[in-house]
């Protein structure tokens, strides 16, 4: 069959932005804005699919593929309904209501709707900067895992590793090492509680895992310090990656041997910014800045 450009066209506008594709949108952008490849294999194999059949394709004829294998299989309940807003014992909220587009602009800082692209850039780039010259984040890179490690380090008294050690990213007193992920929830679906990518985890190269969840506004939701075993035997191998993934689902917290940190991390984030606590924070006065 035949189409015409303007039939293409007018295929193309009614489903761009039909709830399947802005549901594999909002699981495949990484925090440039650019396809994540590794979330899309993600997603894939949490429905079944083989994306590593397809990584020999550029990265949008990946997403083709798998998507048009998604959008035959996946429930329509799961990305044609919104998700509830009744909170859980333990589990935080979205970042946003979830009737919100998710194009919808940010009203808290209005100035950002008519910056330049390159301002904007250059925003982010500065923003970085003046968190790395704080001390707060170590990298020039998106700075959430860099504060996640300097919370656990100010909670603690851990001592963070180099930039380079890949197995671990702090130890303790003890020696003992220390891998440090974090993740933003913005609508606390299962994908995003999947931490980075492991590598070397069955030869025990770090103790203990320690992870935290993040809302929108950088303040910490739930954290826990978790025993390799415990990491081991519930992660998967994802062989496109050659690595092991994790998810940090509320059920972690309830395992023998877990320490739920929650309450130690938002207070280290109080000392750093009283906005980035909370009230369930201790006093400053039980932490050393």
């Amino acid at each position: 069959m035949h189409f015409t450009r303007e039939q293409r066209g007018a295929r193309y506008a009614e489903t761009r932005d039909s709830p399947f594709k802005r549901w594999l949108r909002a699981r495949t952008t990484g925090p440039d804005g650019l396809l994540d490849l590794n979330a899309l294999h993600s997603v894939a194999a949490e429905f079944g699919v083989d994306a590593a059949k397809h990584a020999h394709l550029n990265p949008g004829q990946q997403r083709m593929n798998v998507g048009n294998r998604l959008r035959r299989i996946v429930p329509e309940n799961v990305y044609s309904v919104l998700p509830s807003l009744g909170k859980k014992v333990g589990s935080p909220l979205p970042c946003k209501p979830a009737e919100k587009p998710a194009a919808a602009p940010d009203v808290r800082w209005p100035f950002l709707q008519t910056a330049s692209h390159k301002a904007l850039l250059q925003l982010q780039a500065a923003a970085v900067g003046e968190l790395r010259r704080r001390g707060v984040v170590r990298t020039g890179n998106a700075p959430l895992g860099d504060y996640a490690e300097h919370l656990f380090a100010k909670a603690f008294g851990w001592t963070l590793t180099a930039n380079s050690a890949a197995s671990y990213d702090a130890e303790d007193a003890h020696r003992r090492r220390y891998q440090i992920k974090a993740r933003i929830l913005t609508g606390n679906s299962a994908g995003e509680r999947q931490l980075g990518v492991m590598r070397g985890l069955p030869q025990g190269t770090f103790d203990f895992l320690a992870a935290a969840l993040f809302d929108c506004d950088f303040v910490v939701a739930r954290a826990a310090i978790i025993p390799q075993a415990v990491v081991a035997a519930r992660a998967t191998h994802a062989r496109h990656v050659n690595g092991w993934r994790f998810i940090l689902d509320d059920a972690i917290w309830t395992i023998d041997g877990v320490r739920d940190v929650t309450d130690p991390l938002r207070s280290a984030a109080a000392i750093i910014d009283p906005d980035l606590g909370s009230e369930r924070a201790t006093p400053k006065g039980q932490l050393t800045s």
